[in-house]
């Protein structure tokens, strides 16, 4: 299982860097066929996102497309995790939620924040900081396909 930081959908979704956006799409191109794990807080954290850059029905639209093929875990079974991963790491809240969901679910941890990765990678999660590990994503996702 994979869990793709809500930076790269953004980055995926809007072009305001070239790089970024090709690197996003190339991403949940080739993961089309794996399952995406997130947490519960992924949907706030998304539709604020896409609200304070497009129109709200455009945003709702997108939103349902993405939440729909993804897979959710509830808040409630991160909770402790969280804190722990933030007591461990003194992560941000948002990003100790989804570190926690890679460690609970034993999945890889893509982002395109370099703290978030950092964060990541003390927590003992096998993380990737997208926009330099490109080419190391792409060759565990294909391996991660074999499974």
């Amino acid at each position: 299982m994979i869990v793709i930081d809500t930076s790269v959908f953004i980055d995926g979704i809007f072009r305001y860097d070239d790089q970024r956006y090709e690197i996003a799409k190339e991403i949940f191109r080739l993961t089309q066929s794996l399952n995406i794990i997130l947490p519960e807080i992924f949907k706030v954290e998304l539709i604020s996102q896409l609200v304070r850059r497009i129109e709200k029905k455009e945003a709702l639209k997108i939103y349902n497309e993405i939440i729909e093929k993804i897979e959710i875990i509830p808040i409630e079974k991160l909770r402790e995790l969280a804190f722990s991963v933030a007591c461990d790491t003194g992560s941000r809240a948002i990003d100790s939620y989804f570190i926690a969901t890679a460690k609970l679910t034993n999945s890889i941890l893509i982002t395109n924040d370099k703290i978030m990765d950092n964060n990541a990678k003390k927590a003992g999660i096998e993380a990737y900081y997208l926009i330099e590990e490109f080419k190391k994503v792409t060759k565990k996702i294909e391996e991660l396909k074999q499974f």
